[in-house]
C-alpha cells in the first residue's frame, strides 16, 4: 500500500459515526483521498407492515430421550398489516432521511474542501452491504465508528455491524473511538511477515501527519521465565522493526504479559492516538496469535484501531 487513495465511510446518525467522519476528514486531507460516504437502509425498515403472528403447536419429543411432549410457538408466514400506500410512504420517509443524512455529512467534508461521493442503498444486512461495496469499489481503507449506541456516548464496545465488517472485509479498516487525529501511533510487532505491511502503513501515516511511533513487542511471561535468552529475540524484533520505519521519530517497548492486555495497557500509558496492527496472521512465537489478539484489541481499546489487511 502506497497511500489511502480511495476511502469508504459508512455513516449513520450516531455520535461515533460523526467522530468517524471527522477522522475521515483528517486522513483524506493528509493523502488527498477520494471519499465515498455510504448510508444503508436495512430492508426490515423498508417493510414496516410485516410482522410475525404466533400459533401454538404441540411438538412431540422423542420418547427415546425420556422427555414429554412440550408446547412451542412457531412463526406463521409474514403478514402485512398496513395498507400498501402507508408502506410506500414510510419507505419514502426513510429514504429522505437517508438523503438528508448524506447531505449533512457531505457538507462537513465540503467545509474542508473535500468532495465526496454519496451512496444511499437498501440492504438485507447492513454489514454485508458495506462489505459488498468495499469489495466492488476498490477502496484502500474503510473508516467507521465502533458503535451506533446513542444512549451511552462513551460506549467503547464494538458494535455488531463494525465487528462483522472488521472480521470479514478484505480491505484495511479503521475503527474510530473518540480520537479525531493521529499524532502518536502504537504498532505491536511480533516478528512475522505481516509486520512489514503494518509498519509501512503506519510509517506512511506518521510521515503525513508528523506523528511519533511507539513500537511494542510482547513476550509471554512463562516462556521468558523458562528461557530468559528469549528477551534478546524480542529486542532484535524491535530493532528490525525500527529499520523498517527509518526517518520517523520512534521509541521501542519490550514488555512481558498477555499480548492483547499489554497492547491496550501500553496504548493508555503512552497516551497514543491510534493503534495500527495486522490481523489474522499467526505469530512466529507461541502465545501471540494476532487474529484473536486483534479481535480483543478491537473490542476493548479506548483509541482508534487500524487493522491492516
Amino acid at each position: 500500500m502506497t497511500s489511502f487513495n480511495n476511502i469508504l465511510v459508512p455513516i449513520d446518525d450516531s455520535l461515533q459515526s460523526r467522530i468517524a467522519q471527522e477522522m475521515a476528514v483528517f486522513i483524506s486531507k493528509l493523502f488527498k483521498s477520494q471519499v465515498a460516504i455510504m448510508h444503508v437502509i436495512p430492508n426490515e425498515v423498508l417493510t414496516p407492515g410485516q410482522t410475525y403472528t404466533q400459533r401454538e403447536n404441540y411438538i412431540p419429543i422423542s420418547t427415546a430421550t425420556g422427555q414429554f411432549p412440550r408446547t412451542l410457538s412457531l412463526p406463521k408466514t409474514r403478514e402485512n398489516v398496513f395498507p400498501e400506500e402507508v408502506v410506500r410512504e414510510v419507505i419514502e420517509q426513510y429514504r429522505n432521511a437517508g438523503k438528508t443524512l448524506l447531505a449533512k455529512s457531505a457538507s462537513l467534508f465540503a467545509e474542508e474542501g473535500i468532495a465526496v461521493k454519496e451512496i444511499l442503498v437498501d440492504g438485507n444486512d447492513t454489514a454485508e452491504t458495506i462489505i459488498a461495496e468495499a469489495e466492488a469499489g476498490n477502496y484502500d481503507l474503510i473508516i467507521m465508528g465502533n458503535s451506533a449506541n446513542e444512549e451511552n456516548e462513551l460506549d467503547l464496545h464494538l458494535g455488531s455491524v463494525a465487528k462483522e465488517v472488521a472480521s470479514s472485509v478484505k480491505t484495511s479498516i479503521l475503527i474510530v473511538r473518540k480520537k479525531r487525529e493521529a499524532k502518536k501511533i502504537l504498532i505491536p510487532v511480533d516478528g512475522s511477515a505481516k509486520d512489514e505491511q503494518t509498519l509501512q502503513t503506519a510509517r506512511m501515516i506518521a510521515h503525513a501527519a508528523g506523528a511519533k511511533i511507539v513500537l511494542l513487542h510482547v513476550q509471554e511471561k512463562t516462556i521468558l521465565r523458562l528461557r530468559p535468552e528469549i528477551k534478546e529475540i524480542g529486542l532484535q524484533i524491535l530493532k528490525n522493526a525500527s529499520k523498517m520505519i527509518e526517518g520517523t521519530q520512534s521509541e521501542q517497548k519490550l514488555v512481558a504479559g498477555d499480548p492483547a492486555k499489554a497492547i491496550i495497557q501500553t496504548a493508555e500509558q503512552a497516551d497514543v492516538d491510534l493503534i495500527v496492527m495486522g490481523s489474522g496472521e499467526r505469530s512466529t512465537l507461541r502465545g501471540f496469535f494476532l487474529g484473536s489478539v486483534s479481535d480483543h484489541v478491537l473490542n476493548h481499546a479506548t483509541v482508534p484501531v487500524l487493522l491492516v489487511k
